[in-house]
C-alpha cells in the first residue's frame, strides 16, 4: 500500500516536471501569438493532440495554438491561468483528456472522473470570456496496443465532457468519430504511430481548416463533427 502510494506520487512528480518544462518552452511563443490576437482569431487549447495540429489557416480566421503537449485537464487549467488574451476571440477549441485516462491515474474510479470534470469546468470558465464560442472535443480513441491508457475511460470521460457542454452551453464536437472502432474507446488500425499520437495530424488540421473565409461559426462546428 505504502510502496504503491510512493510510486504514484513519483509518477505525478515526474509528469509535472515534464509538462512544466514543455510549457516553459512554449510560453514565450504563446504569449507573443496572443499579443497579436484579433476578434476573428480561434484559440486551440489542450494537450499534444491540439499542439500537433499547429496553427492552420481557418479559412481566413487566424489560429493561435496555446496547447501544451502532455497536459492533463489540471495542467491545462494552470497553464491558461498564466496567460492573458487581450481581446475576445471568435472561438476556442479544447482537446483534452488523453493524459487523464492513464491507467496509473485510476480513471475507473468515480472520484478521478469527478476531478477531471471539475478541472475541465475550470478551463471552460476561463475560456468563456476569451472566446465568443467554445468547442470541446470528445476524447480521441486510443490504439489497441496502448496499454498505459484505459480504453473504457474514453467513453466515460467523454460523457463527462458532453455533460459539461450541455450544462454550460458549450459546443460538444467529435472530430475523431471517423476513426473510432465501435464504442469501446479503441481506434481502427493505422491511425496512431504509438497507440496514442496520430500518425498524421493533417486530417485533423484539415477538419479545422475546412470552413470557407468569413464562414459563420456554425460551419466551423459542422466541419468538426463531419457534417456537410
Amino acid at each position: 500500500m505504502g510502496a504503491h502510494w510512493i510510486e504514484t506520487a513519483a509518477r505525478h512528480w515526474r509528469h509535472g516536471r515534464i509538462v512544466g518544462r514543455r510549457f516553459a518552452e512554449r510560453r514565450p511563443g504563446i504569449r507573443a501569438a496572443l499579443r497579436a490576437a484579433a476578434p476573428d482569431s480561434v484559440l486551440l487549447a489542450g494537450n499534444s493532440h491540439a499542439e500537433f495540429v499547429g496553427a492552420p489557416d481557418l479559412g481566413g480566421r487566424p489560429c493561435i495554438n496555446i496547447a501544451v503537449g502532455g497536459s492533463t485537464a489540471a495542467d491545462c487549467g494552470r497553464h491558461l491561468a498564466a496567460l492573458r488574451v487581450p481581446v475576445r476571440c471568435a472561438a476556442a477549441v479544447l482537446i483534452i483528456g488523453t493524459n487523464d485516462i492513464q491507467r496509473w491515474r485510476h480513471p475507473e474510479r468515480a472520484r478521478v472522473a469527478d476531478r477531471f470534470e471539475a478541472d475541465v469546468g475550470g478551463i471552460l470558465r476561463r475560456l468563456e470570456p476569451w472566446a465568443a464560442r467554445v468547442f470541446v472535443a470528445a476524447i480521441p480513441p486510443i490504439g489497441a496496443g496502448a496499454a498505459g491508457r484505459d480504453p473504457a475511460a474514453v467513453a466515460v470521460f467523454t460523457a463527462r465532457l458532453a455533460a459539461l457542454c450541455a450544462a454550460g452551453g458549450y459546443a460538444f464536437i467529435d472530430p475523431f468519430a471517423p476513426w473510432r472502432s465501435g464504442a469501446g474507446g479503441l481506434a481502427g488500425p493505422g491511425l496512431h504511430r504509438d497507440g496514442v499520437h496520430l500518425a498524421d495530424y493533417a486530417p485533423l488540421a484539415a477538419a479545422v481548416r475546412r470552413p470557407a473565409p468569413a464562414a459563420p461559426l456554425r460551419v466551423l462546428r459542422a466541419a468538426w463533427i463531419g457534417r456537410p
